[in-house]
Formats: structure tokens, C-alpha cells, sequence
């Protein structure tokens, strides 16, 4: 038995319009969308919002390419989207028999650059954050030979990496291979040399336990560098790399 002395609330402006679904949006939101719809049978502003889409959608594909995304994938995402854009242009003006018009299409013109710059931003930000913390190398280093060295050999110290930076600093060890001979470690020094990169041929020469700090250039991923041990004569030493890292 309905109560015909509490008649139902009117629904809400904008509420007849919201694509004629049973989901209804809260009243001041429904009524800023139906506004917002209307305003689009403005060409100008029409047109101002599908560019803004466009900038969005594609400065974001370019970004994501040339952060290293995969040129098939960042292509057919915004491909897409982009589809998905134009076929809401049609149903922003198209009327029913009723003379009413859905409310989502116009809204998917905003909803679509907004998710990409919520989700993008920040993505971004973690990005631009990992890509500036020092890479650690010390594990990745090979040296060749492995055998001891001598006074006057050089090892080739050899690494590679996905995430170039410029700068490494790397330090390396000298430890007595044969315990029972005199002890020669502590005046011994290696000179370090860069065959290529930005630093190429400059040779730094320090003692055994300094750090070395090379200029790389930008994009480097395969290392290379030459260590010549300076000690005492009949000094037998095992040279290893302590730590290594790739900075800005």
C-alpha cells in the first residue's frame, strides 16, 4: 500500500539524463555534469577539449617511448585510446527520440586524459626517483686473468649494465697470495685507465683501497677497464673490486 501522503522526492537535475541507467550520480555532481555536457554543443569548446585529449594521449605515448616501453605496445595503447575518443564524438550530439543526449560520452572526454596524468604523473615521479639512486656494481665486474698479478701486468676489469650513468667509482683490493712471502701490499698501486668513453686514456694511479672516479659519458653499458699493478718485484698479489656504482 503506497502512501500517497509522502509522495517521493523529485529526482534530482540531471538525473533523467545520466545514460539511462539504473546507477545514478549525487545530485551536485550529476547537475555539474549535465552543465558540462551542454556546454559542448560549443564547437570551440568541443574542439579545445579533443585537443587536450590529443596533447595528453600523445605527449604520454612519447614519454613512455622513449623511456625505453616497447614501440608496438606504446602504439597500439594509444592507438586506442584515441579510437575510444572519436567514438564518443558522435554520441555527444546525438539526441534520442525524446530530445535527450547519454551524459558519460562527454564525460569520457575528461575522464580519459585525467586517469592518464593520475596514473602517469606519478609513475613518472617513482621513475625519475629510481633512475637517480647510484647503481650498485660491485658483484658485476669480471677481471681477466684471474691468476695473481705482478709488478707491470694488467687485468681488463669488464661489466655491463642496463642502466647507464655517466660516473663510476670504483675501488679495488690487493691481497698477498702467497702468505709466506715478505709482505708488499701496503706500497703497491694500480693505475686505472678508461679505453673508451668520455674519460678515454686518462690514467689514474693511486694505492691499492683509493677510490677511482671515472667520467663514462652518457649511455655506456658495457664497461671496460684496464688495471696495471705497480708493487715491488716478486710481489705475487690477487686483485679483486671491493664496490663499484653508477651515478649522475
Amino acid at each position: 500500500m503506497t502512501d500517497d501522503a509522502n509522495p517521493s522526492p523529485p529526482d534530482p537535475p540531471g538525473d533523467a539524463a545520466a545514460s539511462g541507467t539504473s546507477l545514478r550520480l549525487p545530485a551536485w555532481l550529476s547537475g555539474r555534469a549535465v552543465r558540462f555536457r551542454d556546454a559542448l554543443t560549443d564547437d570551440r569548446l568541443l574542439a579545445l577539449l579533443i585537443l587536450v585529449d590529443l596533447v595528453t594521449l600523445l605527449t604520454s605515448a612519447s614519454i613512455w617511448l622513449a623511456l625505453g616501453g616497447d614501440a608496438g605496445v606504446v602504439g597500439v595503447t594509444a592507438g586506442a585510446l584515441l579510437a575510444f575518443v572519436a567514438a564518443m564524438l558522435p554520441l555527444i550530439r546525438r539526441r534520442d527520440a525524446e530530445g535527450e543526449r547519454p551524459l558519460w560520452p562527454p564525460l569520457i572526454l575528461v575522464v580519459i586524459p585525467l586517469a592518464v596524468l593520475i596514473v602517469g604523473l606519478p609513475a613518472w615521479g617513482v621513475w625519475v626517483y629510481l633512475d637517480s639512486r647510484p647503481v650498485d656494481m660491485s658483484h658485476r665486474f669480471t677481471l681477466s686473468p684471474t691468476r695473481p698479478v705482478e709488478n707491470g701486468d694488467t687485468v681488463v676489469a669488464s661489466a655491463h649494465t642496463d642502466d647507464p650513468h655517466p660516473r663510476l667509482t670504483i675501488r679495488f683490493a690487493l691481497t698477498q697470495h702467497n702468505l709466506s712471502d715478505p709482505t708488499c701490499t701496503p706500497g703497491s698501486k694500480l693505475t686505472v685507465t678508461l679505453p673508451t668513453g668520455a674519460g678515454q686514456d686518462l690514467a689514474q694511479t693511486r694505492a691499492a683501497g683509493e677510490t677511482f672516479v671515472l667520467d663514462l659519458g652518457e649511455g655506456m653499458k658495457d664497461i671496460r677497464l684496464t688495471v696495471r699493478l705497480i708493487a715491488e718485484q716478486n710481489c705475487a698479489l690477487d686483485l679483486s673490486v671491493t664496490s663499484a656504482h653508477l651515478d649522475e
